[in-house]
């Protein structure tokens, strides 16, 4: 009996322990976006890249770090009968200095290159942030489509329950029973189908979070929060924008490497050098004292090839002067498609806005109309047909007024990612 009791206890404690490691985990928008900026395996190997680049950008100085050699030699004469010494040793050092223009536009380069490598980044932040936003909603929506199909196939259900009734009673005819029960019979596999893809939905969303496809979520959260949704007005300035400032650092990188094409091409170049050495001869018949070696040398040189436009230096710079003439004409592209973006958008969201009013009143009337027609249908003043009709018209006002909110979530989103703002500050 001890032993029983004992295996019982310990199977308890372990079902115990299983429950609660299996407990739901209930997550809010930010819970969701903040697991994805710590766990996202594409975020990880971007930090990686910028890594990379802030390590490139601090050590761009080091083509002017000194070469320093040293060597020492041992050396014996063949004939030694007839040389005035056994052997020699000597030792020799060697700094050697190059200096160029291009070390100016190399560091400038790596300096731009880590400032693209922050807004690229930036962006990579953004575009997995603006993903989970959207997907968070899209799930919440479709959520609330399972909720509305369960209802309508649990009304769906009552309703051909009830006629098997009044059929059994001789109320209504065996069409209307068994139009009744098709009617149930067709919504099953909507509501599967509407299951089904949430939960592949759920799955992706899983793993843009980084979370276990094995852990249990619960999604806490409205459609509803965008009825609070004021009036959203835009600066006309697009200076700040992600995208017309990664432009304006391509502007910038074309530049510095015309620069630098031109250095190349015209730019002279100083190179420096000293040499010291120490030499002994060695011998058993005289004592010979060592000399001293050593030289300095300073020289420069101008590339003249430059000067020559059909030279391949000369090619260069006139390939880099196109290029930052394909910049700036990008630049002013890229403001362009920046402000029809934001018009676009400004206009969906204000379409929204005014569809949102015109659904919640197509819901009241809809919900008034089946009210009505189920009464009526009680009485037998009204068909099952007008009955089913009138349910389907409630469903898809609230569906539509569902589907509305997501699509207008999804735009107020767009425009924050667009603009650069914080997401979640716009109309507020």
């Amino acid at each position: 009996m001890n032993f029983r009791k004992i295996t019982t206890t310990v199977l308890t404690v372990l079902l115990l322990s299983a429950a609660v490691s299996a407990e739901q985990k209930v997550l809010t928008l930010n819970d969701a976006v903040k697991y994805a900026s710590e766990n996202n395996l594409s975020l990880q190997q971007s930090r990686i890249t910028l890594d990379g680049l802030k390590r490139t950008k601090d050590y761009s100085w080091n083509s002017v770090s000194p070469s320093v050699t040293a060597g020492g030699t041992i050396a014996v004469p063949n004939d030694q009968t007839n040389s005035s010494y056994n052997y020699s040793e000597s030792i020799t050092g060697t700094l050697s200095l190059t200096l160029t223009p291009s070390l100016y536009t190399s560091m400038k380069t790596a300096y731009l290159n880590y400032e693209n490598g922050k807004i690229t980044y930036d962006e990579a932040v953004r575009s997995i942030e603006l993903s989970v936003r959207k997907t968070f909603y899209g799930l919440l929506y479709e959520q609330e489509n399972i909720t509305l199909q369960q209802r309508n196939l649990e009304t769906a259900e009552k309703q051909y329950n009830q006629n098997k009734v009044k059929y059994l009673s001789g109320q209504v005819s065996e069409l209307d029973m068994l139009t009744s029960q098709v009617t149930y019979e067709k919504l099953k596999p909507t509501l599967e189908s509407a299951q089904v893809t949430f939960n592949n939905d759920l799955a992706s969303f899983k793993q843009v979070l980084g979370i276990e496809q094995t852990a249990d979520i619960a999604l806490s959260g409205s459609l509803d929060d965008v009825l609070a949704l004021k009036d959203i007005s835009v600066s006309d300035d697009l200076s700040g924008t992600p995208s017309v400032l990664s432009a304006e650092n391509s502007v910038a990188i074309a530049e510095t490497t015309l620069l630098a094409k031109r250095f190349s091409a015209y730019g002279p170049t100083v190179s420096a050098g000293w040499t010291y050495g120490k030499q002994k001869l060695v011998s058993d018949k005289t004592d010979i004292d060592p000399t001293t070696t050593g030289s300095f040398s300073l020289g420069v040189s101008i590339p003249l090839d430059g000067y020559l436009p059909w030279s391949a230096d000369g090619l260069s710079v006139a390939s880099a002067q196109d290029s930052v003439k394909t910049a700036k004409i990008q630049l002013e592209s890229e403001k362009t498609t920046i402000s029809v973006q934001i018009t676009n958008y400004l206009n969906q969201i204000r379409q929204g806005q005014s569809q949102l009013d015109s659904l919640q009143a197509n819901i009241s009337l809809a919900q008034k109309s089946f009210d009505m027609t189920q009464t009526a249908y009680a009485h037998g003043s009204k068909d099952l047909l007008s009955l089913q009709s009138a349910s389907d018209s409630l469903l898809s006002a609230k569906v539509s007024f569902a589907s509305q909110e997501y699509t207008l979530i999804s735009a107020v989103l767009s425009l924050e990612s667009v603009l650069g703002v914080p997401f979640g500050s716009l109309g507020k």
